[in-house]
């Protein structure tokens, strides 16, 4: 017989970073900096301590807003991921 999946709910995970710019204003490589694939990982762990076998509906928001204060330039960036937690379910076990 097959697995059928069974919803552990909403899963979300939030990562801000701040880095000063470089000389030509860019946003440099840094460690600092969140990344989409850092959040979706960690919305899988979140899941994984709920009891989840993965997770369902994977979404994230990538936003990177410069702040100027004077002449210096400062790069805040945001990610958010988000998704279903579910979990694999025997259907013997089930009744």
């Amino acid at each position: 017989m097959t697995n059928i999946s069974t919803s552990l709910g909403p899963v979300q995970a939030y990562l801000s970073g701040v880095a000063r710019a470089d000389f030509k204003g860019e946003m440099p490589s840094s460690v600092n900096i969140p990344t989409v694939s850092e959040a979706t990982e960690a919305v899988d762990r979140v899941a994984k301590v709920r009891g989840a076998d993965g997770v369902a509906g994977m979404g994230s928001d990538y936003r990177k807003i410069a702040l100027a204060s004077g002449l210096n330039v400062t790069w805040k960036v945001e990610v958010m991921a988000w998704g279903t937690a579910m979990r694999s379910v025997d259907p013997d076990e089930a009744a």
